[in-house]
């Protein structure tokens, strides 16, 4: 309730957005750990309750323009698109349709296809997920399974950015790395 009150309580000009990640669905939580279940994996609405209760809009495989300016789109997640036969959109299919002379940014929980999303003609494209590893030793091996883990990385013409996030699920604790709200300023040519 704290943590709905202060996103709530956030200033925005255009609206706040986000999208869910893997661990947004129905699923049994132990210490922080998640568990395989044989159920289907469908969004929690417990999620879907706090991110209204925080004045966020999701985005899941959709697009918002905004001020008839640029464009938000939301993708679901690669591995747990809180829908129980797993599809999402492609890049080409989120972008069909959109007027790509205006920027295009992407929220997508996971840095993943980077390329195919680039190529799609996506600008800017942020990202979570990789907690930069978390803990040690995964903050020292966490680049063998992304192309970008964490921070800034150019991708064709398109700039990527992924956050280690604020710490909030898994284990409550980090090694060898910190949590962080990144401050991002953009501005189009």
């Amino acid at each position: 309730e704290k943590t709905e009150k202060i996103l709530a309580e956030m200033k925005s000009t255009f609206g706040s957005y986000t999208v869910f990640g893997n661990h947004d669905i129905e699923e049994p939580i132990l210490g922080g750990f998640t568990f395989p279940s044989k159920s289907a994996k469908v969004t929690d609405p417990r999620f879907v309750d706090f991110v209204k209760k925080s004045n966020m809009t999701i985005l899941s495989d959709e697009s918002v323009l905004i001020d008839n300016s640029f464009y938000v789109v939301g993708r679901r997640d690669r591995e747990e698109p809180g829908n129980e036969d797993k599809s999402r959109l492609t890049p080409e299919e989120l972008i069909s349709g959109l007027n790509t002379s205006k920027p295009i940014i992407d929220l997508e929980h996971e840095p993943a296809g980077l390329k195919e999303v680039s190529d799609a003609g996506f600008d800017l494209d942020l990202c979570g997920h990789t907690h930069a590893g978390q803990i040690f030793p995964g903050t020292l091996i966490i680049h063998l399974f992304w192309e970008n883990p964490w921070g800034y990385e150019k991708v064709g013409n398109m700039q990527n950015i992924v956050t280690s996030g604020v710490g909030s699920f898994g284990p409550y604790m980090r090694t060898l790395c910190d949590s962080e709200i990144c401050n991002i300023h953009v501005t189009f040519n």
